[in-house]
């Protein structure tokens, strides 16, 4: 074969292989526009109608049937479509925003405990500072004391608030936020009910008040209404009786104490003394019997209630440790020892000290040139300072057995214009009594109480037996 035929015969081959390249170099930016225009179709409807959208793609995948069940589950009962809009604002619930979680944690104030040990990791010394200063014109801060009850307030781990209970009727409120702080003193929240107690002495009045189902924080209370006109130490007797009408308070359920002792009667050797609460128009508070006289008198029957006489008023006794005969012109009080000893009458402390026989004592100086001694104390209260003025019931010390003593007493003494006198023999007035313009305030409030207070008192002891018998 000749060199010219040979080259003829190889161009055909050349010429295929050029057409197969020109039809790939076409393909390649088909499919490229037909992908462009897909993805622009998908962006076109999903901005316009993304309802729609969604619909077509299932469309697309699922067949037609799937559309189908897709628009029939868009569907009311009405058989019209929901409105997309109203379902958007209906987010399920694991869509919905998060409320924040609100967590109290409560504890009590413990010896040693300052806002910076209570706060520290909180706040910083700063925000300490700056939030013990501002609180000064509520409450400071400063004077926690051990045993009152004390909340942190947190939402989510953020610190929001504190609270600080002052005393048993009112609480300090802190809320701190991106402003600073803000303080207010409220009323603690209590569940109250008012209640009539009532019962018969066997052997004293606390185990009667507690018999009853009260506490003796109740026989206190009654024992100092009466203060003035039954000596507890000397005069009860078996089968007295008594009527409490008060409010009792609590908090989630629990009983915390008592309120408002609101009248009461006590019957003392077959002679019933009543007591009611009465507030003036000028905001004085006092109790009263029934004829509007106050019960408060110049002087309580004794500075220690509750307890019984070991030594009377004498001129000629045998002293128990120097062992030869002498006046003895003061009362001495069996108690035990810290027992709190209250200053029988308003007056002027004049005194404070200490010596080889009278121990540690007070003298107090009275109106009308009366003054009392309150001698062997274990120890004097805050207020006992000279010069200090200190009112009726005041606790100026406590009972021990300090000078010439055997055992823990106190021996109490009255004088009257230099004179000593026997303290259990006086005699006095009460102070004046309600004025006649609030004469008919008063008599509403008897009225309101004086037939409960007149109701027959039955032992516990019977009223037990008489349930049963039913």
């Amino acid at each position: 074969m000749t060199k010219k035929n040979r080259h003829k015969i190889r161009r055909p081959a050349n010429l295929s292989l050029k057409r197969k390249t020109s039809s790939s170099q076409l393909t390649v930016p088909f499919f490229a526009l037909l992908g462009a225009t897909l993805i622009g179709a998908a962006i076109f409807f999903n901005f316009l109608a993304p309802n729609e959208t969604q619909s077509s793609i299932d469309w697309s995948v699922q067949g037609v049937t799937t559309r189908h069940e897709y628009q029939y589950d868009d569907l009311k009962d009405d058989g019209e479509f929901a409105d997309p809009q109203q379902e958007a604002q209906e987010l399920p619930e694991a869509y919905a925003p998060r409320e924040p979680e609100i967590t109290r944690m409560s504890d009590t104030i413990k010896s040693g405990d300052t806002p910076t040990t209570l706060l520290e990791g909180h706040l910083g010394l700063s925000q300490i500072y700056s939030l013990c200063s501002e609180s000064k014109d509520f409450y400071p801060l400063d004077n926690l004391r051990a045993g009152q009850p004390w909340t942190m307030i947190y939402s989510d781990k953020a610190l929001i608030g504190l609270e600080y209970e002052i005393d048993s009727n009112e609480r300090l409120v802190v809320s701190l936020n991106d402003s600073g702080y803000e303080f207010r003193r409220e009323a603690i929240p209590y569940e109250t009910e008012v209640k009539t107690v009532s019962g018969v002495i066997e052997s004293s009045l606390f185990g009667a008040v507690t018999t009853a189902g009260e506490s003796e924080d109740l026989a206190l209370r009654l024992g100092n209404v009466f203060a003035y006109d039954v000596d507890f130490t000397r005069d009860l007797r078996t089968g007295d009786t008594f009527k409490i009408i008060i409010e009792k308070k609590s908090r989630e359920g629990k009983f915390v104490g008592y309120g408002q002792l609101a009248a009461a009667s006590f019957t003392n050797q077959g002679q019933t003394y009543y007591a009611y609460e009465y507030t003036d128009n000028k905001g004085n508070t006092a109790y009263y019997d029934e004829k509007g006289r106050p019960l408060r008198k110049a002087f309580l029957k004794s500075p220690l209630p509750f307890t019984r006489i070991s030594s009377g008023y004498s001129m000629s006794r045998l002293h128990p440790i120097l062992k030869y005969r002498r006046p003895h012109q003061g009362i001495d009080y069996a108690a035990p020892s810290g027992t709190p000893i209250s200053t029988v009458a308003d007056g002027v402390i004049a005194q404070v000290g200490s010596n080889k026989s009278q121990g540690r004592f007070v003298r107090v100086i009275h109106s009308n040139g009366y003054e009392t001694i309150y001698n062997h104390m274990s120890k004097f209260s805050k207020v006992s300072k000279k010069g200090a003025k200190v009112k009726q019931g005041a606790t100026i010390g406590y009972v021990g057995s300090t000078g010439y003593s055997t055992g823990p007493h106190l021996d109490f003494r009255m004088r009257q214009n230099g004179t000593l006198i026997n303290p259990l023999k006086l005699k006095t007035l009460p102070a004046e009594p309600i004025a006649s313009k609030e004469m008919p305030a008063f008599k509403a409030v008897v009225a309101a109480y004086r037939a409960q207070l007149e109701e027959p008192v039955q032992s516990a002891k019977l009223e037990q037996d008489s349930a049963s018998s039913q």
